[in-house]
């Protein structure tokens, strides 16, 4: 063993000072940088809404949580189920934007809301993955994933009813992420149990629980996942959802759709295109492209490292537990992938397990573009430049987005203004409104007059 002398004092106090500040610097970098993407992320995610979606309440946000907290008020429906499920953490979300805001600026404040909880999700993820991941350029990428997410505008974003898609993304990263010190396994287990409480198919993530399940600090992350899937488990069993009452679909049908889908949907929002070029050319369009990532995640795994490898298998894993789940759950004709005819295949529509799903493939592409990127062969890192530019490239051709669900309305503030002298209102003032709300005319909520007319929030 090599032994070396005692610094010289005057060296050691000129460096100590400079080793404070060094470290100084870094919890500080530590902080802003988190704030900083953060902020960034939700101005993206704002920017991509167009304003007749900001403006637009969606189904169960009006419907469900708002009219269910009209009637048994925020505690009484906090832990209610719907279809099933416990929706604790849009519960939560729609009690402040009712709370903080005038009746008719409660859809644009969902939207707010929606924008910066989703923001915050990629925030996270940069964090989480620190530690687990080796680029700063992809841990970035991965942080935007699910705000530009090609899909994402079309259903899943900016309303309270999907913010759980999100919530689960979040799930295998606070599992994957090292955890050092009590703190951050107490506040991660509080957010795990929020996802829980949220999300059933976060159990789809338990497995994750083993990896380092001796480090003690783990555990308050590893009991907030459990307690909050389990109570989900006991809600749908003693709340199951109503049995499907068409023939599920086959085996071939949720490939193939997953393959089109989740997998196509990650290179654009417009599934209608995909349809076209599988009705003029095949299947060979979609399935030669798969074909070739599928190669390229072989490659990760073998070249990744150890976190790597789990991150990445998360991906994949998550993609398709959310499209294979939800298809074999939710059966209809129109996933019969399998069965299409041409004319079939140009009136392709695009489901919100799609986006989902997609949200996975394009992280897991990402993870592959950190694998390469941090080996030293200069021909790997090249093919992980160029995968990174190519998320890029999705990002950008596909931020702007205008065929959303909601993109024709009904619009929230306008039916507030006109029902403030509407005939209902004016006749009977301790009475209810009717306003509708997307994505169809079967779907509306029913307001106090009271507060339309006093343009109060509840």
């Amino acid at each position: 063993m090599l032994e070396t002398s005692p610094p010289d004092q005057g060296t050691a106090a000129l460096a100590s000072p400079d080793r404070a500040g060094s470290v100084r610097r870094r919890r500080a970098l530590a902080v802003v940088v988190p704030v900083v993407l953060w902020v960034v992320i939700a101005a993206a995610g704002w920017l991509r809404l167009t304003r007749q979606v900001r403006n637009t309440v969606w189904a169960e946000d009006g419907k469900v949580f708002l009219e269910e907290q009209y009637d048994l008020g925020v505690l009484g429906a906090l832990f209610h189920d719907y279809a099933g499920y416990l929706h604790v953490v849009p519960r939560l979300l729609v009690a402040v934007a009712s709370h903080v805001a005038s009746v008719d600026r409660f859809a644009v404040t969902v939207s707010i809301l929606c924008v910066l909880v989703t923001a915050a999700v990629g925030a996270g993820v940069y964090v989480l993955t620190e530690g687990v991941l080796r680029s700063v350029v992809a841990r970035v990428l991965l942080a935007f994933v699910p705000t530009l997410l090609p899909l994402g505008p079309m259903e899943i974003q900016a309303n309270a009813a999907n913010l759980h898609w999100f919530l689960m993304f979040l799930m295998p990263f606070m599992l994957l992420t090292p955890v050092r010190s009590w703190t951050k396994g107490i506040v991660l287990g509080i957010v795990a149990l929020l996802c829980g409480l949220t999300e059933i198919q976060v159990v789809a993530f338990f497995p994750l629980f083993f990896l380092g399940i001796r480090n003690r600090h783990r555990w308050p992350v590893i009991a907030g996942a459990f307690i909050g899937g389990a109570a989900q488990v006991v809600t749908t069993l003693m709340h199951p959802r109503a049995p499907a009452s068409v023939p599920h679909n086959s085996v071939l049908d949720m490939v193939l759709g997953y393959i089109v889908q989740p997998f196509g949907g990650t290179f654009t929002w417009s599934m209608p295109t995909i349809g076209r070029l599988i009705a003029e050319h095949g299947v060979v369009v979609v399935v030669l492209p798969f074909v070739v990532v599928l190669l390229l995640v072989a490659a990760g795994f073998w070249a990744g490292l150890g976190s790597q490898r789990w991150t990445l298998a998360a991906m994949i894993w998550g993609s398709a537990a959310v499209w294979f789940g939800a298809v074999l759950l939710n059966p209809n004709e129109m996933l019969a992938f399998a069965h299409f005819d041409d004319d079939q295949w140009r009136g392709i529509w695009t489901f919100r397990y799609s986006a989902a799903g997609s949200m996975y493939v394009l992280a897991g592409i990402v993870v592959v573009a950190d694998v390469f990127l941090a080996r030293r062969r200069l021909a790997l890192r090249v093919v992980g430049l160029v995968t990174a530019v190519v998320v890029v490239a999705l990002f950008a051709l596909n931020f702007s987005m205008d065929k959303a669900n909601r993109q024709g309305g009904p619009f929230w503030e306008q039916q507030v203004e006109s029902s403030q002298t509407d005939a209902t209102c004016a006749a009977a003032p301790d009475g209810n409104a009717t306003i509708e709300i997307a994505p169809g005319p079967q779907w509306a909520v029913t307001v106090p007059c009271a507060l339309i007319d006093g343009g109060a929030a509840r």
